[in-house]
């Protein structure tokens, strides 16, 4: 995914909060990105 500029680092993997995977944008930069579980309590303070 060169050509978006967002490079996965690690592919999203399985963990028990939810879906995780790490990516770099074009300056190098690293990040985290989580998407939790319907049950995970951070979902519930986004409803």
């Amino acid at each position: 995914m060169t050509e978006t500029g967002i490079e996965f680092v690690r592919e999203p993997k399985k963990a028990d909060y939810g879906l995780v995977a790490v990516f770099k944008d074009l300056y190098g930069n690293l990040w985290d990105l989580l998407e939790f579980n319907e049950d995970h309590p951070m979902m519930k303070r986004f409803s």
